[in-house]
């Protein structure tokens, strides 16, 4: 693969690694706060965020993990093995996604704000939760691919690549 379009994409999935771990910490952080809110103002919050969300998240996990893999397999020496981590683990923040989270957020969109479960507080905890744990990990899928990125541009320029 030639070098300049080996490069746009490990540019790209660096950039969209980034956009969505800002998304995911940003996300955290709003969420967290929300935790402040009455049941029914958090519940109408969330069934609306989860509205957007739903329609866009899943082509970009999809495209950003794409991206990672196949930064990993054409890029050479560490930079191969960072764009892999990366993949790895961003992969893995979208299976607690999937696994955990979405679930979550079927099941909340079902209730009626004048009729909550009394474990609403819990389940909105829970989501924090693991919501919190995908967050950890694409900031670190960020970091190594960045890393990747780096590794990429030393190799392309020609400079000896050192330890990681």
């Amino acid at each position: 693969m030639r070098k300049d379009v080996r490069g746009a994409l490990c540019f790209l999935a660096v950039v969209l690694t980034g956009l969505m771990s800002g998304l995911m910490l940003g996300t955290g952080m709003d969420q967290y706060t929300h935790r402040l809110l009455n049941a029914g103002a958090w519940v109408t919050e969330h069934q609306v965020m989860d509205a957007l969300f739903r329609r866009w998240l899943p082509p970009s996990w999809n495209l950003t993990t794409a991206l990672l893999a196949v930064a990993a397999v054409f890029s050479r020496g560490r930079a191969r093995f960072f764009f892999a981590v990366a993949a790895v683990i961003f992969l893995g923040s979208l299976i607690v996604t999937v696994v955990v989270e979405v679930p979550i957020n079927r099941t909340v969109a079902t209730w009626n704000v004048d009729a909550l479960p009394e474990n609403w507080a819990a389940v909105r905890d829970r989501w924090l939760h693991f919501h919190v744990a995908r967050t950890v990990g694409g900031l670190l899928a960020f970091l190594s691919a960045l890393r990747g990125l780096q590794k990429s541009t030393d190799r392309l320029a020609g400079t000896p690549e050192k330890a990681a």
